[in-house]
């Protein structure tokens, strides 16, 4: 499969663009090194969630992120929830996503590989972002590395920030888990914060199947957290396209995942983020007392890695879980 790395323009803003004959992902290194584009080139379909170009800004670090937010793939380190923690102020959302990264390796030869890199100052970090396509051209793999340069340790969050662009007969897919809400004031449908398994979620003394996703004109939205999901992976289907996408996870260093779901309720959007994250919940402090946080020793480094593939539209996976056929991503191999 032909393949190649080449430079672009979205808006003000330069591009690289990592391609093969299956996929394309356009990336933004001044934006937080965010994926603006993920297109599923066989199918036609993109994926990723955005605003539109003329929502890009350069955001200072501090930002409200919920007012100034474009959409592409981005992540949040070191926290989510703003405040005062370990002695620090930490930023909303953290500073990942504001930071300008600079590209520190691109390479073609072996295929497309495109390195990233940045200092943090909230924590001081030396950080990593390394994207490749796979060699089946159809799955875009990303590494990260995130080693500490403070002469104490500290707990952080490290989070995936995945928004999918939905059409109204998509599904949601996960292979289980455990599953509650953020808040109870936040959901739509889901207000009891009692535990239930994925997908069915009692509501209004029914239950409803949370893989269904309703029209923007339903203005819902749900927040929730995911535990024990007996693999590693969650994703889309879009049966209009006949097109799945699914994020494979490091469940060593991603042992959670949250979903943030507007279905037009959220300021209008129309959108499910997946979430993969180190941390429940995202309180810091809370998941440091709870033993639910990521920790770095000084001089210790964070390694983990993604891989979104892209495919013809899958069986669904509780009906046919050993059809789900996704690239191996063990925390051994993130670096």
């Amino acid at each position: 499969m032909r393949t190649g790395i080449t430079a672009g323009r979205v808006g003000p803003f330069d591009s690289v663009v990592l391609e093969s004959d299956a996929l394309r992902a356009v990336v933004l290194p001044a934006l937080g090194g965010r994926v603006w584009e993920l297109m599923d080139k066989v199918r036609g379909r993109q994926w990723i969630w955005n605003r539109g170009v003329d929502q890009l800004r350069e955001q200072p670090v501090g930002a409200n992120y919920d007012e100034v937010w474009a959409g592409g793939w981005e992540e949040l380190f070191p926290n989510d929830a703003p405040g005062p923690f370990e002695g620090r102020e930490l930023p909303d959302h953290g500073e990942w996503w504001a930071r300008r990264w600079d590209v520190s390796g691109l390479a073609g030869d072996a295929g497309p590989m495109l390195r990233l890199t940045a200092s943090m100052t909230v924590v001081k970090a030396s950080c990593t972002k390394e994207f490749r396509l796979l060699d089946d051209g159809a799955t875009l793999d990303v590494r990260y590395a995130v080693r500490s340069e403070e002469p104490q340790p500290f707990h952080f969050l490290f989070k995936q920030h995945l928004p999918i662009q939905l059409a109204s007969d998509c599904l949601l897919q996960l292979p289980g888990g455990r599953a509650r809400c953020v808040d109870p004031s936040f959901g739509t449908n889901v207000t009891d914060p009692a535990e239930f398994a994925w997908p069915h979620a009692p509501a209004n003394g029914r239950l409803i199947d949370l893989r269904r996703i309703p029209a923007g004109s339903s203005r819902q939205q749900e927040f929730l957290y995911l535990r024990d999901l007996p693999q590693p992976w969650c994703g889309v289907d879009d049966p209009g396209c006949g097109a799945s996408l699914r994020m494979r996870f490091d469940a060593s260093h991603l042992p959670y995942l949250w979903l943030f779901l507007s279905y037009g309720g959220w300021r209008g959007h129309y959108t499910a983020v997946l979430e993969p994250c180190s941390n429940c919940p995202k309180d810091l402090a809370e998941a440091a007392r709870l033993g639910q946080s990521a920790r770095l020793a000084p001089g210790e480094e964070f390694a983990t890695r993604v891989a979104v593939r892209l495919s013809p539209l899958l069986p669904n996976p509780l009906d046919a879980p050993h059809n789900e056929k996704l690239p191996s991503v063990a925390s051994g191999e993130a670096r």
